[in-house]
């Protein structure tokens, strides 16, 4: 294995290092459910830079022809310019998608930007702040309503049609597609994200070393990982974590399409009073707790919150971004092929498919008890090594106050997942009673019936035939 050093790109933005791979993965079919603008180019981009992928096929799935031509053709473009043997394909069916794949990408969403913007107009009417609302919150748990049956068929197909194979899924609300997906068969899925990931980056920059030289105890749920030991260069600097973060002028680092920068002072604030580092910037960590966005301090936090516009017109499908066209169709390279993500599904599947060891912040049930006390069949973001299908890592106990957190986060997601499987009104309503952002639970009710209203185009058709429970 050869490590390549990171270096400075445009905008200061430093390239991760990577290692190359040795060998190669040989005639390998990888499906990718869901041609997303954000993420699939990205995937690809990262197995261009490690190798040991030359001769796999990338056979891309959409329901719409738009997304599956432009991003088909930038994979197309991306593997030519990089002089490989990867094959491009593309279609409709998901029969044809599934059928002999060794790893399946997961990247949808059920109802796009129009169904998004819907929710948060329920939630404004009801005084309900959104950060982010792929995670936690009201339109967290339609989102989960809408998507988890939409899901679930497709684990059922990968049985029929791919059964040895592996589903890694980049969707959202993580948490709990990824606990309803691994439910459902014996197909191992893992949810990727970089949030917790990010944290390694961060505080190598806070200690000016390299994410190498950091080792950490980090676990919780997906979006509120928490750091309960840092370890810099083979040092203990756990009681060192604020002082180090408030002196430097370090922040959380995203890139997906632009690259972006978060602040970290809620970070540092919920660290004062729980004595454990939680994980993303103040966007997404706001919406797990109801401190931030109230009326007395949501003046200094508006720029976190979803906006909505009195007499819009109606969204129609998502057009792919400007960068994406210039990059398919235009007359120069692919730009950006020499930068790494921080998803790290390319070490995944290396792992998966050779039988080689990948240690990372997985999203996964909690079969190993990789978070102590918790129930074995939540999903539970944790530190964990896969060899082929071997999952293994220690458990991590959890501080006190910071283990009643994640608990009650995962209990929201159990109701959420029973209230998408089983159409429960009850269990959507209880969903909502333990949320941080509910204040009213005289509103529990007349808000349920506005989302049901507002996103029915998206919903299951059982919530209105008078099946689902009361």
């Amino acid at each position: 294995m050869v490590k390549v050093v990171g270096k400075s790109s445009p905008g200061n933005w430093k390239v991760q290092p990577f290692v190359k791979n040795k060998g190669d993965v040989g005639k390998r079919k990888i499906c990718a459910i869901g041609a997303s603008y954000k993420f699939v180019h990205k995937v690809l981009r990262d197995m261009l830079l490690v190798g040991g992928f030359d001769n796999v096929e990338i056979c891309l799935h959409d329901i719409a022809e738009e997304p599956l031509r432009v991003v088909g053709d930038l994979l197309e473009k991306m593997a030519r310019q990089k002089k490989t043997n990867i094959t491009i394909t593309r279609t409709l069916d998901r029969k044809e998608a599934l059928t002999g794949a060794d790893i399946v990408w997961l990247c949808i969403t059920v109802g796009g930007q129009e169904s998004d913007m819907r929710s948060w107009e329920v939630c404004a009417k009801y005084g309900i702040p959104v950060g982010v609302g792929d995670t936690l919150g009201p339109a967290a748990l339609v989102r989960n309503i809408r998507e988890i049956p939409v899901v679930l068929p497709i684990i059922d197909d990968m049985v029929k049609h791919c059964p040895k194979a592996v589903m890694l899924n980049f969707s959202n609300p993580m948490s709990c597609l990824t606990m309803a997906m691994a439910r459902r068969s014996h197909i191992p899925v893992f949810g990727l994200c970089h949030s917790a990931d990010s944290l390694f980056e961060y505080f190598g920059e806070v200690f000016h070393c390299n994410k190498s030289d950091i080792q950490m105890d980090v676990g919780g749920v997906n979006h509120q990982s928490f750091v309960t030991r840092l370890v810099v260069k083979g040092k203990d600097r756990t009681g060192e974590m604020l002082a180090a973060s408030l002196a430097s002028q370090a922040k959380f680092k995203d890139s997906l399409l632009t690259t972006t920068e978060e602040d970290v002072s809620l970070q540092q604030d919920v660290y004062r009073i729980l004595g454990a580092w939680p994980s993303c910037g103040d966007s997404h960590l706001a919406e797990f707790y109801r401190f931030f966005m109230t009326p007395r301090h949501v003046h200094k936090l508006g720029h976190m919150q979803q906006s909505v516009e009195p007499g819009r017109e109606q969204y129609g499908a998502k057009k792919p971004p400007q960068i994406i066209l210039d990059w398919a169709y235009g007359p120069d390279p692919v730009g950006d092929l020499h930068l790494m993500t921080t998803e790290h599904a390319h070490e995944l599947m290396w792992a998966c498919l050779t039988g080689k060891s990948f240690t990372r912040v997985l999203n996964l049930l909690n079969t190993g008890q990789y978070i102590a006390g918790l129930p074995k069949n939540c999903c539970v973001e944790a530190m964990v090594t896969v060899a082929g299908k071997k999952v293994t890592g220690k458990s991590m106990t959890l501080p006190p106050a910071v283990f009643q957190l994640v608990h009650n986060w995962a209990t929201i997601h159990e109701l959420s997942y029973q209230a998408s499987v089983n159409f429960d009104r009850q269990a959507a309503k209880q969903a909502l009673f333990l949320d941080p952002h509910v204040h009213d639970m005289y509103d529990i009710d007349p808000m349920l019936d506005d989302f049901f209203a507002a996103l029915k185009p998206w919903m299951p058709p059982q919530w209105y035939d008078g099946s689902s429970g009361s």
